[in-house]
């Protein structure tokens, strides 16, 4: 055996366990090169030689990931299985919720207040979501500007479920005009709703519905995950779930096909219907974080959305549910 040609292939072994021992210390465990230099008992400049030759050896490989580039990808891969006009896949930042909530509100905000035109009627739907949008919006250059509830007032006592309180702030922001609906979401009987349609501020919101040009709206989960509030009341959900409901906009229910499902409270429910959801010009809905996946897929499905607004891990959450599926058909 020649013994020269072992010990070579026995340094060239050493050599590259300790590039990647180096590598490890530095890119793995985040130590400074002084102290893997101190660790190993050699000096700073042979550590960075290692690293040098690690990079070269192709040990070590940088990818830099842009953030953008990767939200591209999703938009045109969300886009091309679901149909959707307009999507914006929003970099998931660093934070809390509260940062990435914020990040997509100000995108959808930006979007409502350039896609405003002379003689517009805004309406808006109840949520977190949609709160957050309202707080974001700009002065647009349109005028005569009007906005609308599209909902009866929920039950619900918190900040993202007063209707007229929403209608009031978006107007502040964009000078529009206000109308108001003071009803609840649902009233006791369909004869109750009959009469109450037929006064006259009641009637011009309702009429209003068939005239909106620009809507917006979140997307509820169903079943609601904690620290999600049921609007409608959750006395309403069970015959939902068991119908199959993942999610819903502006109270119409619909599967994870995006099959709209009869509530069975439609005629006493005060609200925008699905006939006059589709004929919005511009319907926008926002949504954030990966938990809604299957109600935001159901949604896509519908075929009720204009533009959507969804955070990185969100849509990278539908697009796996997508994919899982089709995988699911083949077996």
């Amino acid at each position: 055996m020649n013994m020269k040609k072992t010990n070579n292939m026995s340094d060239k072994s050493q050599m590259q366990s300790t590039l990647v021992q180096v590598a490890h210390l530095y890119y793995n465990e985040n130590l400074s090169q002084q102290k893997i230099a101190d660790y190993l008992g050699v000096s700073r400049s042979l550590i960075a030689q290692y690293l040098q030759n690690a990079r070269e050896t192709g040990i070590v490989r940088i990818q830099i990931c842009d953030p953008d580039n990767i939200c591209e990808n999703l938009m045109s891969s969300l886009k091309k299985e679901t149909g959707i006009k307009f999507l914006r896949v929003i970099p998931t930042p660093r934070g809390s919720q509260e940062l990435v909530l914020r990040a997509v509100g100000a995108d959808a905000a930006e979007f409502v207040t350039n896609n405003l035109r002379d003689g517009d009627t805004l309406g808006l739907a109840w949520g977190r979501t949609t709160s957050l949008v309202v707080n974001l919006l700009q002065t647009p250059h349109a005028s005569r500007l009007k906005v609308l509830p599209l909902l009866g007032e929920s039950a619900h006592s918190g900040n993202y479920s007063q209707m007229n309180q929403l209608v009031v702030r978006a107007a502040e922001r964009i000078g529009a005009s206000p109308q108001f609906l003071s009803l609840p979401i649902f009233v006791s009987s369909a004869q109750l709703r009959s009469v109450l349609e037929k006064e006259e501020g009641i009637c011009n919101v309702i009429k209003g519905w068939d005239r909106i040009n620009l809507a917006c709206a979140g997307i509820g989960v169903v079943p609601p995950v904690s620290g999600m509030v049921v609007y409608i009341g959750e006395e309403h959900l069970p015959p939902l779930i068991n119908a199959g409901a993942v999610g819903d906009i502006c109270g119409t229910y619909y599967d994870r096909e995006g099959n709209i499902i009869k509530s069975g409270f439609e005629d006493r429910f005060i609200g925008v219907s699905v006939k006059q959801m589709k004929a919005v010009n511009c319907m926008v809905a926002v949504a954030c974080g990966e938990e809604k996946a299957i109600a935001v897929l159901g949604a896509l499905r519908t075929g009720l959305l204009s533009a959507l607004f969804i955070d990185q891990r969100l849509a990278e959450r539908i697009l796996a549910e997508i994919r899982s599926a089709d995988r699911r058909k083949k077996q």
